[in-house]
């Protein structure tokens, strides 16, 4: 109701027509001025979101200009509520401090301020801000207040918000563990920012909701429960979606009925949104390193909050805060992880390690013992030399998944086709096999089976697939390996039925040091390097593998799929390798060796070796007296250690060559290191081959027939 008087005329006198003209004049001149002063207050007042007010103290009787009924979201010219009747308009949580406020004006100050929240017709909080003074009479009595309202609901939002912000942000840096920082970060935007407040992050290409929060458990329960229920559609362009595939955020002031009806198809999900009285919603991408990780929904429903162009910055803000925050947290855990399984690769390579070594020991024991034994001497060899090769392979695995990992492996493709390969593969793992007495069934297709490839890293493909399979297959076990032929590809199949593979670690086995464990087997996976290993070449074959499982004791399946090369694709004269015929065996004869090795152990059963095929043989254990045997002895073939106590083999090599009058020798690094620089440093050194150790016997008394 306006508050607004209308001004009276006195009455005209008689015979004073030209005063009584003037004085009307005055008067409507007054009234005018009197109407445009009214509204030039009435556009301030509402440019600024103010209203004026006044109440009779003694009567309780309120008055309101224009402004006050729309701060409170009444219709214009609604009557003032009066007396203690306001405080119904105050939200419950600001009365008590309402009305203390306005007491201790009346009593002893004589000023009002204080910020409240009104709750208006349609359940929306507004923040308002009300100063007033107090008028008394000459006994010092208070007869009236008389005062302004001013909307601060903006700025008072703004504050939480900063506050909020701060608040998230120190808490986020002291979060460590992925998960809770999600449903901290959930947490904290309910109820300053928001009623209700999501976060989905992408997994495996799916949005997948992991934290959620609202200030009722209940509700926070549904929020899943649609999101399970009801997954949004990647295709969708509105939503979730929309801002995980644009990395940008969204905006939507007030979710309309209409909004509604184009943003959700399925209907028994638009009839569960609209009981829910959703009102404004923001979504904002989770995005870190150049990456967008999920989407951070924020809805209002309850506090009928609106939000606008500032709340969607401050929204972005925080996701980018919290994005940060969550890559940190999984960062740190995958690190955990990492050092974790770093930690079982560590004791589990040791026991890989002393398994081979216990046999070495106690056979060489053994020979010790029975020195005129020969049956039970070639005996212990035999075991010896499985064991040795079993060391080898050991290292040249953790060798070659370094090589891959760093780009540095070299593959020997030409023409060969897979029953030459998975020939070879069952070769090597037969022995296996067969210790465990398992059953071994290869289908191979009436089709043609070429390809290009690495004939011997794809053997050690198959082999270690077929090695884990008897591993994991208890004794008298099956494996099948089938091979198929697709229009473009090769596909083979190795399965057993063995102890399986649990559902969480099937994505996990062919990571670098994963050990997938066995329930009741007390034992680990092995190093968590075959997979791995298995994974890397096929990739650089151009193919790939998956494992399938589906579960413990329910056996397993990998499938390697690899380009297929027609037989009629092959360029002529590049077929698949046929056997070679073996050559004649030239006879050995005397050859003058020169053995350099600072491991004497090393250094005299090398040369021992040598000395039974017939050699003469030379050891010396450091660079510079090398370099003075090669001048003095003369040697045909030099085994040269690269790591020596006073200069390196290299520099050895380097002084080699430069002798004089002396025909230059055959120089062969023998040496530990086998990356593909220390192969190159070799050669550029002036060495003629590059041996890693442990060199297989055989290939050593291959010297006396050169």
């Amino acid at each position: 109701m306006s508050a607004r008087s209308t001004p009276t005329h006195p009455a005209p006198r008689a015979g004073g027509d030209e005063a009584s003209a003037g004085a009307e004049g005055d008067l409507a001149r007054l009234a005018e001025t009197l109407r445009q002063s009214e509204e030039r207050l009435q556009l301030a007042l509402d440019a600024g979101g103010m209203g004026v007010w006044q109440i009779d103290l003694p009567t309780g009787h309120a008055t309101w200009w224009p402004g006050m009924d729309r701060l409170h979201g009444m219709p214009e010219g609604s009557e003032p509520p009066h007396g203690t009747a306001y405080l119904e308009l105050i939200d419950p949580r600001d009365r008590e401090r309402f009305s203390e406020t306005f007491r201790e004006a009346v009593e002893r100050t004589g000023w009002h301020r204080v910020e409240y929240r009104v709750v208006r017709p349609d359940g929306s909080i507004r923040w308002l801000e009300s100063r007033g003074r107090v008028r008394r009479d000459a006994s010092g009595q208070a007869t009236s207040i008389a005062g302004v309202s001013l909307d601060v609901t903006r700025r008072k939002h703004t504050e939480q918000d900063l506050k909020f912000l701060a608040e998230a942000s120190a808490e986020l840096a002291g979060v460590n563990d992925s998960q809770s920082t999600l449903d901290r970060i959930a947490q904290l935007a309910v109820p300053r920012f928001a009623d209700w407040c999501a976060i989905d992050l992408l997994q495996d290409g799916n949005l997948q909701r992991v934290a959620g929060a609202h200030v009722d458990s209940e509700k926070v329960k549904l929020l899943h429960e649609l999101h399970h229920r009801y997954p949004p559609e990647p295709d969708s362009p509105q939503g979730t979606w929309a801002v995980a595939r644009s990395g940008q955020g969204v905006l939507v002031p007030e979710i309309t009925e209409e909004v509604l009806q184009d943003g959700v198809k399925d209907p028994e999900l638009l009839a569960i949104l609209r009981t829910l009285g959703l009102y404004s919603y923001i979504g904002a991408p989770l995005n870190a390193r150049g990456r967008t990780m999920g989407v951070i929904t924020f809805i209002t429903t309850e506090s009928r909050r609106r939000y606008g162009p500032e709340d969607l910055a401050l929204a972005e803000d925080l996701a980018r805060r919290a994005a940060v925050a969550i890559d940190h947290a999984q960062l740190l855990e995958a690190l955990r992880e990492s050092d974790k399984a770093k930690d079982v690769f560590l004791a589990t390579l040791a026991h890989e390690l002393r398994n081979p070594l216990a046999p070495i020991w106690n056979g060489l024991s053994i020979i010790k013992m029975a020195a005129g034994d020969p049956q039970r001497i070639e005996q212990v060899g035999g075991i010896i030399e499985r064991q040795v090769g079993q060391l080898s392979r050991l290292v040249d695995d953790l060798l070659d998944v370094s090589r891959i990992s760093t780009g540095k492996i070299e593959l020997k493709k030409e023409p060969t086709n897979l029953v030459h390969v998975i020939g070879s593969a069952v070769e090597i793992s037969r022995p296996h096999i067969e210790a465990a007495h398992h059953k071994l069934s290869i289908a191979f297709p009436d089709e043609s089976t070429d390809l290009v490839a690495d004939a011997a890293r794809l053997a050690q493909v198959f082999s270690n697939l077929l090695n884990n399979a008897a591993k994991y297959t208890r004794r008298g076990g099956r494996i099948d390996v089938l091979v198929e032929t697709l229009e473009s590809e090769l596909v083979v199949r190795v399965r057993d039925n063995g102890t399986g593979i649990a559902p969480e670690m099937l994505g996990k086995v062919f990571g670098l040091f994963t050990q997938v464990p066995h329930p009741g087997e007390g034992r680990q996976g092995g190093l968590g390097i075959g997979l791995s290993l298995v994974e890397g070449l096929v990739r650089l074959h151009g193919g790939s593998v998956e494992a399938h499982s589906a579960g413990l004791d329910q056996g397993s399946e990998f499938v390697v799929r690899l380009p297929r090369q027609r037989r009629e694709a092959l360029a002529a004269g590049n077929g698949p390798p046929r056997a070679a015929t073996e050559a004649a065996t030239p006879a050995p004869h005397t050859r003058r060796l020169l053995v350099v090795d600072d491991n004497e152990d090393a250094a005299s059963t090398v040369a021992e070796l040598l000395r039974m095929s017939g050699n003469e043989v030379v050891v010396v254990h450091d660079g510079r007296s090398a370099v003075a045997q090669a001048a003095e002895f003369r040697p045909d073939v030099v085994l040269l250690d690269i790591g020596l106590p006073d200069i390196s083999g290299y520099e050895v090599a380097r002084r080699i060559r430069k002798l004089e009058g002396v025909r230059q020798p055959i120089l062969i690094a023998l040496t530990g290191w086998g990356q593909q620089q220390d192969k190159e440093a070799a050669r550029t050194a002036g060495f003629d081959h590059h041996w890693t150790k442990p060199v297989d016997p055989a290939r050593l008394q291959e010297l006396s027939t050169r």
